[in-house]
């Protein structure tokens, strides 16, 4: 009875020790190589982007495309903040009350009003789908994988709770360029 007990042991531990453990392994790598790749196209869209002064339907199908190539759905936050300088008067009505001081703001549009621009409703010649930006706007764009990846499906199967950790990745900064 005591051997019985002892090889059913040795047996479990063969399969933890041969085909679970590596096989969790390669799926933690798995998804470490798609947060790498997100980072990695999400880095050079925004540095295409600030670099041009705008955003192309061509650059933004690009990251799509490098987004999809790694197997995980994303949802895409993109973010532009225009800079506005206001000058600061005591009466906003009487010119000659002028502070000698300004304030800077900056005004945001999202994901929705990008995209608009960038996919109009009605036909548009390509060079007219852009979405125009200036120097010294800021631009940012987030990532976030929807979904469980494989590594969290196998924790889930071998643990017995699912770990819903997102892949995610973000970068952004000024617009450099003011290029057409």
């Amino acid at each position: 009875m005591v051997d019985a007990f002892k090889s059913i042991v040795v047996l479990v531990l063969i399969i933890i020790g041969f085909i679970a453990y590596p096989a969790l392994r390669i799926a933690d790598r798995s998804d470490d190589i798609s947060r790498q790749a997100a980072a990695a196209a999400v880095t050079e869209f925004v540095d295409t982007t600030r670099g041009k002064g705008y955003i192309a339907v061509s650059d933004y199908e690009t990251l799509l495309g490098k987004l999809n190539g790694t197997g995980v759905v994303f949802d895409i936050q993109l973010e532009h903040y225009r800079k506005t300088i206001q000058p600061v008067y005591t009466d906003p009505n009487n010119t000659s009350t002028f502070q000698n001081r300004f304030t800077v703001d900056y005004i945001g549009t999202f994901t929705k009003d990008i995209l608009d621009k960038l996919y109009p409703y009605t036909v548009v010649a390509d060079e007219h789908r852009r979405y125009k930006m200036h120097a010294g706007d800021l631009m940012q764009v987030r990532v976030e994988s929807l979904g469980s990846t494989l590594g969290g499906r196998l924790q889930g199967m071998l643990y017995g709770k699912m770990a819903d950790i997102p892949l995610m990745a973000s970068y952004g900064g000024m617009v450099r360029s003011e290029a057409p």
